[in-house]
């Protein structure tokens, strides 16, 4: 039972769990896999940038930091995260720099080729039908854009005590090979050096 509700709450905070104790989780529990995706991110000025998933804003609001008059758009169907992030990130809500959308991507009405980057940190394993989530980031990104998907390695995951009804683990080289099958012309992975079971899978448009 506390298994389902963990992993209920981990794939969308809600309530008053999913505003206070969630946030705490997830600052410190995804600490280092934020890290490296805003490390491999490598936003720079006058980007667009979408990320997937934003959660408590943290690599939003790192990202919002370095790129100028570049935008933010974030979309998250958690309305507890939703308020978090908002918060988080008020100033750079207020230039302009940051847009927060509550909504499912898979949902997401966005012009094709709206974006230089496309990110999201551990969000792959609840995507309900990967390869058409796959393809759909790669028709929203420009020509020479790239994805980049952070995640723990299933490996690690597996041994976690999680409702596996609820998550869809996944490794680098299955992720790399989504990627290709979406259409990229190219994939990297990137494996942290603070914790080697969380890794970042690029692809390249």
């Amino acid at each position: 039972m506390l298994k389902y509700f963990y992993s209920k709450q981990a794939r969308k905070p809600s309530g008053l769990f999913g505003r206070f104790v969630s946030r705490l989780i997830f600052d410190k529990g995804n600490a280092v896999v934020n890290e490296l995706m805003d490390e491999v991110v490598d936003a720079q000025k006058g980007q667009t940038i979408l990320e997937i998933g934003f959660g408590t804003g943290t690599v939003i609001k790192s990202m919002a930091d370095k790129i100028g008059n570049g935008v933010i758009h974030g979309i998250d169907f958690s309305d507890a995260m939703l308020d978090v992030a908002q918060k988080r990130n008020k100033r750079h809500i207020k230039s302009g720099c940051v847009r927060l959308t509550h909504g499912n991507f898979e949902n997401m009405n966005s012009s094709a080729e709206s974006y230089d980057t496309i990110c999201s940190a551990n969000t792959i394993y609840f995507w309900k039908d990967q390869a058409a989530t796959s393809l759909q980031i790669h028709s929203l990104l420009k020509p020479g854009g790239k994805v980049v998907l952070a995640f723990m390695d299933k490996t690690r995951m597996d041994t976690l005590p999680l409702d596996m009804q609820i998550f869809d683990t996944v490794s680098p080289a299955r992720v790399e090979q989504m990627l290709l099958q979406a259409g990229f012309v190219s994939t990297t992975t990137h494996q942290s050096t603070k914790d080697p079971s969380q890794y970042c899978v690029v692809g390249v448009k």
